[in-house]
């Protein structure tokens, strides 16, 4: 299991570097066009039809980040109530259903990538910017945060909480 976690830490963080050299260029690229925009009345060709894009690959990209260090957004006014067993079976079904729900979202995504990249597809703006490698992206980010979600769900389910686990014995929770 070790091993499994390793390789999903080593793919999360390759996805989540990606993901903020995306950032970096929706930072960088808006503060130019700014200036650029403010000093000749026009924008730089293509860094909004691209700062779409990079918006998409953020999130499906850097979602592993989040997934892998809990950093989402949890409601537990129902699950703080009961035993640390009982917790950890509802926890884990929740996060098959998740990665059941993750499922259903990358299945089309692919079929959708695949004729994407079959027939280069691309879209104008003041550009014309390819985004077939964004469906495929995304479609791979989807079934990452799908296998990523569903071995931590069988974990959870099977062996409590992360959280819990890591923290067992220091009398917090």
């Amino acid at each position: 299991m070790r091993l499994v976690n390793r390789l999903l830490t080593l793919v999360s963080d390759v996805l989540g570097v990606v993901a903020m050299l995306f950032l970096a260029f929706l930072m960088f690229g808006t503060t130019l066009d700014v200036i650029v925009r403010a000093l000749t009345g026009s924008p730089i060709s293509g860094v909004f039809e691209f700062s779409e894009l990079a918006l998409v690959m953020m999130v499906f990209l850097g979602a592993g980040w989040a997934q892998r260090d809990d950093a989402h957004i949890r409601v537990t006014i129902l699950t703080e109530r009961l035993s640390a067993p009982v917790r950890a079976r509802v926890v884990g079904v929740a996060w098959m259903i998740g990665a059941l729900a993750l499922l259903l979202l990358a299945i089309p995504a692919t079929n959708e990538a695949i004729y994407s990249v079959s027939i280069r597809e691309f879209r104008w703006g003041y550009v014309k910017i390819p985004i077939w490698w964004t469906k495929a992206s995304l479609a791979a980010g989807l079934w990452f945060a799908c296998i990523q979600m569903a071995i931590q769900s069988i974990q959870t389910f099977f062996f409590g909480e992360p959280g819990t686990r890591s923290r067992a014995g220091t009398g917090t929770t």
